[in-house]
């Protein structure tokens, strides 16, 4: 069993509350990237190597992750070949506002000014809370998504790995929790995005800058590299939901 610890204001340890193994973690990752639609029935998982390292576990723990997941019926786990997502119904796994099915009753642009303010609020705490580990996890992350080039989902994987380990080095569980959920609202939509050409590219850029910002533990430059990550990213999407109607 783990417990994740924070640090609050004062340097004191602030732990969030959650009786979970790290497997349990991960396979609450993996089901909330199927309720957000980044994984679809008959989508096949990244290999276990690919995996452990977008995800900064072992391959032990990305196998037990999945294990639970086939035994609930949502991957198929076959000796020699690729997970498969079989099922969509995640249940209680995964973010509730997702797993609960209310993935689209938000819009855009409600999504877009929510993750703006929380990053904004999220900045000057990361700057000064961020430690050397996370921030050579960080830059391990952006290596990983350099090889993901052309492989959308795989990218996502490593994008919201770099992006929740960021909300993490807050020390504030609860808008650390906000702004992962945030990020998770509108993914489907998202794979598309980064499917297009150039676009992992220019992403990865943006987290350059916003790796700048963090190694500099400059709060005011980490804001304005989040908001312009956002922007593009509300930009994208917003001109992707315009040539589909």
């Amino acid at each position: 069993m783990t417990m994740d610890v924070f640090l609050s204001a004062d340097g004191t340890a602030l732990e969030k509350v959650a009786h979970h193994s790290v497997k349990d973690t991960v396979a609450e990752r993996f089901a909330t990237l199927i309720a957000s639609g980044v994984l679809s029935v008959g989508d096949t998982l990244p290999s276990e190597r690919e995996l452990a390292s977008a995800m900064g576990v072992s391959r032990e723990t990305i196998r037990g992750a999945l294990l639970i997941l086939s035994t609930k019926g949502i991957v198929s786990v076959v000796q020699g070949a690729r997970t498969r997502v079989i099922s969509t119904d995640v249940g209680t796994l995964g973010l509730s506002a997702l797993s609960d099915g209310r993935v689209t009753d938000y819009t855009l642009e409600d999504v877009h000014d929510a993750r703006m303010t929380i990053e904004a609020r999220l900045a000057p705490l990361v700057a000064a809370r961020i430690d050397d580990a996370t921030i050579d996890r960080l830059s391990d992350l952006i290596k990983t998504q350099e090889e993901t080039v052309g492989d959308p989902v795989r990218y996502l994987i490593a994008d919201r790995e770099f992006h929740t380990l960021i909300y993490r080095a807050c020390g504030n569980a609860v808008f650390s929790d906000l702004a992962a959920m945030l990020y998770s609202y509108l993914l489907d939509h998202r794979r598309r995005v980064v499917a297009q050409p150039g676009a992992i590219e220019t992403s990865i850029t943006d987290h350059r800058q916003i790796m700048t910002a963090l190694i500099a533990r400059d709060g005011a430059a980490l804001a304005d590299a989040f908001g312009v990550h956002e922007r593009r990213i509300y930009d994208t999407t917003r001109a992707l939901l315009g040539a589909s109607s």
